[in-house]
């Protein structure tokens, strides 16, 4: 059983202690080479256990869990041993999603996974069978045909890294061989604080959401906002039970992270609410399966913690994106 840990707490005034040509790159150097040091330490006991022939991976959104994962199989891969890479976000199967009394569908739920698919193809692949896994093209919201490229062929020594929201469910996981899985749950662990907190886990998530949102599923930062409680409910669910079942926690927090997210999340926050103010703002995407046929679930309420969010980020230091390294697990939210 896993617990949070290693938390990282820091205030303004810390951050504007590390700007500055000489500590902001030794600041982003450090905060960078923990968390790898925490990759490196699972690949370790991975690449030295060849029982373990899959690792399953979970954590709320904006977690990092991609970038993670991608970076667990390539550590293993270096170590000697063929990782191969699959994401349940691809076995999304969202057609007719159910909704909350606001109109707001349910994309967090397990259900919204094509489950007897994921559970065949995990199968398979540790039976060492080639599988085609599908394909879920966030940009259109459908689940496509996997190519033929992404072919799935697990060898002897092989490991299969499994990632997504649900990674840790029993489920999905529950039915290999404890002796042959190791589970990781990653979730940011942290807090920002002024004379008061300004930002918890939540709200880094929310930060981190907001930004991949805009820039890489067609959303403004008004309808995820909007969007945020289904995400919140849906979590009270499965965190602690996920995290209950998990050999390891990973703090994916990075201690520069405030100085670059939240600049980029303002100003996604201004634009959004400025369009709103002006009529011009396109209806939450969110709900585009909604039998609601509303185009916000509360705006009003959504608009309210805009407000109360661009007052906490205002507060935030800025330094250049330029400055994020090209690996870094910020890259899956900033990214063009």
């Amino acid at each position: 059983m896993a617990r949070l840990q290693d938390k990282t707490d820091i205030t303004i005034e810390e951050l504007e202690e590390n700007l500055g040509q000489v500590k902001l790159p030794k600041f982003v150097e450090e905060s960078e080479a923990s968390f790898l040091a925490r990759i490196d330490k699972i690949v370790g006991q991975i690449c030295s256990d060849n029982k373990i022939k899959a690792i399953f991976v979970s954590g709320p959104t904006s977690s990092g869990k991609t970038t993670f994962t991608m970076r667990l199989a390539d550590g293993i891969t270096r170590g000697g041993r063929t990782a191969h890479f699959l994401s349940l976000d691809d076995y999304y199967n969202i057609s007719n999603p159910p909704c909350d009394k606001e109109g707001r569908p349910d994309f967090e739920s397990i259900e919204a996974l094509d489950i007897p698919r994921c559970e065949q193809d995990i199968k398979d692949i540790l039976d060492h069978k080639t599988v085609i896994p599908p394909h879920f093209n966030f940009m259109t919201r459908v689940q496509e045909e996997g190519s033929p490229d992404s072919a799935i062929t697990l060898p002897s020594d092989g490991v299969l890294v499994v990632e997504g929201l649900h990674g840790l469910s029993q489920r999905i996981s529950g039915n290999i061989d404890g002796d042959m899985c190791s589970k990781v749950f990653i979730m940011p662990y942290g807090n920002v604080f002024c004379d008061s907190k300004l930002m918890d886990s939540r709200e880094i998530r929310m930060i981190r959401r907001i930004v991949r949102d805009n820039r890489h599923r067609d959303a403004h930062a008004i309808a995820t906002i909007d969007y945020w409680p289904m995400i919140e409910r849906s979590e009270e669910d499965f965190v602690d039970e996920y995290l209950e079942a998990a050999d390891y926690h990973i703090n994916s927090f990075l201690a520069y992270e405030p100085l670059v997210i939240a600049p980029m999340a303002l100003n996604d926050i201004r634009i959004a609410v400025d369009m709103v103010n002006k009529g011009t703002c396109k209806p939450n995407v969110f709900l585009e399966k909604s039998p609601s046929g509303k185009p916000f679930a509360n705006l009003s309420q959504a608009m309210a913690r805009a407000g109360v969010l661009t007052e906490h980020l205002n507060m935030i230091p800025v330094i250049n994106p330029a400055h994020v390294p090209e690996r870094s697990i910020l890259n899956e939210f900033i990214g063009s």
